[in-house]
């Protein structure tokens, strides 16, 4: 482990040392004088000396015009862009160090006498008529900024051609030369319908313009509303910066993490509870990735706050089904959460000061632009709020966390890219001042990005991720007793994807994925002088997971797509370790154990191999519905192990072995997608069916902390999950927001034929994520261009628990029977947010612009019920005489008030 922070701690020094030194340097240069004009005549021959260009023009065109000096220190094809809007000239790319500024009349007359005095012309004229297809590499700008434009759709009505932006505001596509009409579209920007010439491969370089009159378009999810029909993907949600934005407050700031919980077929594990779930799946079938290094804990302060800066955050995407075959590990669904920057060449500084926490990031361009650099972190001080909570242990209480995560981009050149990303957090919880609980995630990753030629490009990654926590408990009165506890999970991931596009129809993903796992379970030691705590050490475990996978996303018609895919995965338990060999037909415990294998390091314990197929079909009924249906198999081979349905820090994670057979999920989904009024309503309904087998169950009063025979406590089980989800949507308008309802139900048995093996009697019974009901109605009013009024309610059904039903006596002591597995709920939840913004000002040259955030959580004060427990008491009448008495507990009773500045400059 401390290898690991040590490698983890020079990656931070090195990020560091790269961006100090040409940081210091841009300091001592003198910034260039933005009042300086000079003559295009020097203007040209600096820029085709500094960029390694031609530019070709004739001097009488720049006659009597001057350009700001200033316009040097831009990328080139920005300051290509201003010289354009400022000479009212247009210009052509003949290849990659050729340009030519003409007229607009002579480029109609170069389209043929055309009668669209804007046509663009794409490629080399010479070359006109010699290929059938050409290739376009394009770049979407905001024509005021130049900033990139993330996620803007790109739509050539008369080839059925719609594609959208990268991080880049880049795009690529394959078309036939010829003479078309581009719509370009984009969240809050006028629609423009651009004609184009397209002559040979060349660039096009594209601008929207923001809407001056109104700022009321808000796409609640990352991508135009037709895509929710046009795609082949289904069950999939994305969201971007731009929605981000818009998504209701939770404790006064976003909460990525918890915002899916938001979505249909998602659920929350409970009142600020840690984890979420996908379609019945526990909270660790997510798998939760942060530039592709997956996220052991998701949260800070049990749930509180999500484990991720929000301000970092570019673009979040959730798979639920018809997961592609590059994903693999976990056996419910994919969140992939990206981090990065504007892109925008300038130092951007943005952050929030808010009741619970304060965060800061910061965006540093490098090297002459060439790199940049994005640097997070948050610190919290929620104290106050333990000390508001209905209980006195909570009273006496104390937490807090910080995290700090950094992301490294350098741009070697058009074909290359480096980027290193790194992430540390810490929390702190004093539970009655006598255990203290200190958990947190490290996490890194190396990726180096290449581009061959325009059909294929090839991603190496590098990483690994690491959650450990550490718990002590010392009463003063029996020092005696005092413990500490430790525990860590490492991951170690190489990633080599290649993405070829042959053609038009044809879209390939092909790599190999390689995963190391070792985890401590645990470790009992003295904690303190007095202490007389014998030490306990629970045996390590290792594996390893090779996996290779291909997939083909095909256009067979402009009405029928589909993705194939398939994903071989070999996973092996390694050495060193024991394997227990148990009396067949005996129930597992300790004392059926018959034998025990030893293994030497990484000698290999068991293979498990598995076939995982993926498709995916899209059939476009017309321009605004569609039909999907997708199939997917994925199997798990690491499993939290809990006795709660919320994951706690202190739970385990625990390998497949030969006792324990890795978990399998098959998922069937059909969906039917229809968009409204233009795009303004997007609605959908979908149906899905899952079965599992090899789902890990527990005994009755199973002991999983510090259990060196832990593999006698648990029990296999199978089981399924289906249900139905509708969601409608409105993206535009004064008023936003979505609604969605999902039924669904969530059941397990066990099969075995030892009663002392079996729970209800083999019967079926709802697993603790059956939740049946689910109604989630978000609303975002714009009051005006800077206020807007937002809403959040929530209604789900409450989740299933076993609670004692009889009590008799023996021998002296009181006895509890309880009843079957899950057989009782909890009350129903149901909660209502509201919250009222005042959004940064609009004006563009303003350097600081701040927004306030005002919210009350929990408005018309629900109890709702975090879980039930009895408590000892005396008994009396107020009790009925009881000794035991049942509670419920809660986390806020009630309403919340939250107030947040938020800043960037």
């Amino acid at each position: 482990m401390r290898n690991y922070f040590n490698s983890l701690t020079i990656l931070l020094f090195l990020i560091s040392t790269l961006t100090l030194s040409p940081l210091a340097a841009q300091q001592n240069k003198n910034p260039r004088d933005s009042s300086a004009y000079a003559s295009f005549k020097v203007l040209s021959s600096t820029i085709e000396s500094k960029y390694q260009v031609h530019l070709f023009y004739k001097p009488e065109w720049f006659d009597h015009k001057s350009f700001p000096i200033a316009l040097l220190d831009l990328p080139l094809e920005e300051c290509l862009l201003r010289i354009k809007r400022l000479s009212n000239l247009t210009y052509v790319i003949v290849d990659q160090s050729s340009y030519i500024f003409v007229p607009i009349e002579a480029l109609n007359d170069l389209t043929n006498g055309s009668d669209n005095s804007d046509v663009l012309l794409i490629g080399n004229p010479n070359e006109f008529g010699k290929y059938s297809k050409a290739t376009v590499d394009g770049k979407l700008v905001d024509g005021k900024t130049g900033d990139p434009l993330i996620g803007a759709v790109i739509n050539i009505e008369k080839l059925k051609v719609v594609t959208t932006t990268d991080q880049n505001g880049g795009f690529n596509i394959i078309i036939p030369v010829g003479e078309y009409e581009v719509k370009l579209s984009y969240v809050g920007y006028e629609d423009n319908l651009r004609k184009i010439k397209v002559l040979s491969n060349g660039k096009a370089n594209l601008e929207l313009f923001e809407k001056s009159f109104k700022i009321n378009e808000v796409v609640i999810t990352a991508e135009r509303a037709e895509f929710n029909v046009t795609r082949t993907q289904m069950s999939v949600v994305r969201l971007d910066a731009k929605n981000i934005k818009e998504l209701p407050v939770s404790l006064g700031e976003k909460d990525i993490i918890k915002s899916v919980t938001l979505m249909p077929g998602v659920q929350s594990t409970g009142e600020f509870g840690t984890g979420f779930f996908v379609r019945g799946g526990s909270s660790d079938q997510n798998l939760i990735l942060v530039e592709d290094v997956p996220l052991f804990n998701s949260s800070h302060v049990f749930g509180l706050n999500s484990a991720i800066n929000p301000d970092g955050v570019t673009g979040i995407t959730l798979l639920k089904a018809g997961i592609p075959a590059k994903y693999g590990e976990r056996a419910s669904s994919v969140m992939d959460i990206r981090l990065g920057g504007s892109n925008s060449g300038k130092v951007r500084v943005k952050g929030g000061i808010g009741l619970l926490n304060s965060r800061l990031n910061v965006e540093l361009p490098l090297f002459k632009k060439k790199a940049t650099l994005i640097l997070g972190v948050r610190n919290s001080y929620s104290n106050w709020l333990l000390h508001q909570m209905p209980d006195l242990d909570l009273l006496n209480s104390t937490a807090s966390f910080y995290d700090v995560n950094a992301l490294f981009t350098l741009n070697i050149n058009p074909k290359n890219k480096i980027t290193l990303f790194g992430y540390y957090s810490d929390d702190k919880f004093s539970f009655s001042k006598n255990t203290h609980y200190q958990y947190g995630n490290a996490m890194a990753s190396f990726r180096l990005t290449h581009v061959f030629n325009k059909y294929l490009s090839t991603s190496l990654l590098l990483g690994a991720s690491q959650y450990k926590y550490n718990i002590n408990e010392i009463d003063t009165l029996r020092r005696s007793d005092a413990y500490q506890i430790k525990s860590t999970t490492t991951y170690h991931n190489l990633k080599w994807n290649f993405a070829w596009i042959p053609s038009d129809f044809h879209s390939f993903d092909i790599g190999i994925n390689a995963i190391l796992y070792q985890i401590m379970p645990g470790d009992l030691s003295p904690f303190g002088t007095g202490s007389e705590v014998q030490p306990k050490k629970i045996p390590s475990e290792k594996g390893i997971e090779l996996a290779a996978y291909i997939s083909d996303n095909i256009n067979i018609t402009s009405e029928l797509s589909t993705e194939v895919g398939l994903r071989y995965t070999r996973y092996a338990a390694l050495g060193p370790g024991s394997v227990f060999v148990f009396q067949s037909d005996y129930p597992k415990s300790e004392q059926s154990i018959t034998n025990t294998l030893l293994y030497k390091n990484n000698q290999i314990i068991k293979w498990y191999p598995a076939l995982e197929p993926r498709v995916a079909f899209r059939y476009s009924i017309n321009d605004n519905s569609s039909l999907k249906v997708s199939y997917n198999r994925i199997n798990q081979f690491i499993n939290l192990i809990s006795n709660t349905t919320v994951m706690t820090p202190t739970d385990v994670w625990k390998l497949s072995s030969p006792n324990l057979k890795p978990l399998t999920c098959d998922q069937y989904a059909l969906g039917y997608f229809r968009n409204f009024n233009k795009n303004v309503l997007e609605a959908s309904v979908e149906l899905y069916y899952k079965t599992l087998k090899n789902v890990i169950e527990y005994k009755n009063g199973a002991k999983i902390l510090l259990n060196e025979f832990l593999e006698t406590d648990l029990l296999d089980a199978s089981g399924y999950n289906y249900g139905i989800e509708f969601y409608l949507k409105k993206n535009t308008g004064r008023l936003t927001g979505w609604a969605s309802y999902t039924f669904s139900k969530t059941m397990r048995h066990t099969t075995s034929s030892s009663v002392l093996e079996q729970i209800n009697g083999n019967q079926y019974y709802p697993s603790p994520s059956d939740k049946p009901n689910n109604l989630i109605l978000v609303g975002n009013y714009h009051i005006s261009r800077r206020w807007r009024f937002s809403g959040l309610f929530t209604y789900n059904t409450g989740r299933p628990i076993t609670l004692p039903e009889l009590k008799y006596q023996f021998d002296g002591n009181q006895l509890i029977y309880y009843s079957d597995r899950n057989k009782y709920r909890l009350p129903d939840y149901h909660r209502l947010d509201i919250s009222i913004t005042l959004d940064e000002s609009l004006r563009l040259k303003k350097k600081w612009k701040g927004s306030w955030t005002l919210s009350i959580v929990n408005l018309y004060g629900r109890k709702n019920a975090y879980s039930v427990y009895y408590k000892k008491e005396t008994p009396s009448a107020l009790n009925h005489y009881q000794m035991f008495s049942l509670y419920k507990m809660y986390i806020i009773g009630i309403p919340l008030p939250t107030i947040t500045y938020n800043f960037i400059f």
